[in-house]
């Protein structure tokens, strides 16, 4: 199964790869000195990519957790 990701997911990916699970909060904070992506937009982008099966979500004690499955 090939799974074609931006730019953009590849950043996110990236994230995740080097450090799973982990929460929106986190990942926005790791992320934002080189993007300066929104909350909002992390959110979309892994959405994207839950639909794509590329990344999985579980609900953790506060909050919903996200790690790679590529």
């Amino acid at each position: 199964m090939k799974i074609d990701l931006s730019n953009s997911e590849w950043k996110l990916m990236n994230q995740l790869w080097g450090k799973s699970p982990a929460t929106i909060t986190q990942l926005t904070e790791r992320l934002a000195p080189e993007t300066g992506w929104s909350k909002h937009t992390v959110m979309t982008m892994l959405s994207r990519l839950e639909q794509k099966g590329a990344v999985s979500c579980t609900q953790g004690e506060r909050a919903r957790e996200y790690s790679a499955l590529l």
